[in-house]
């Protein structure tokens, strides 16, 4: 923005000075100035689906009479794993209940219990 002042019979141009009233104010309004572009950025391009690096690995575990959920579960789980959470990450990722398992059943198991 430029003003024209006029002193005597010379035009002089001056420019309009703005200044920082609230140092704290102007980094709030720059902070979530920035974070509204880096989110409206992130939207557009599609940044915002996260994505695994690999994909998990299962085990195919085919269910033999007798077998049950808890005995699979503490066979392919880790020392450090409670059988109870490897119990739930099966019965999750393949969709079923402990009570569904039948001889002849194939299911997968998580090699990261």
């Amino acid at each position: 923005m430029t003003s024209t002042r006029t002193y005597g019979t010379n035009n002089v141009r001056t420019r309009k000075r703005y200044r920082i009233k609230s140092k704290c104010r102007f980094i709030a309004s720059l902070v979530v100035m920035t974070g509204m572009i880096i989110g409206v950025f992130g939207a557009v391009s599609g940044l915002d689906i996260s994505r695994a690096i690999t994909e998990p690995q299962y085990t195919e575990v085919e269910v033999c009479y007798g077998d049950t959920l808890w005995d699979i579960a503490n066979t392919y789980k880790s020392d450090d794993t409670d059988t109870r959470r490897a119990v739930y990450e099966i019965c999750s990722y393949n969709d079923i209940e402990a009570s569904d398992l039948v001889p002849g059943m194939t299911i997968y198991v998580p090699e990261e219990l």
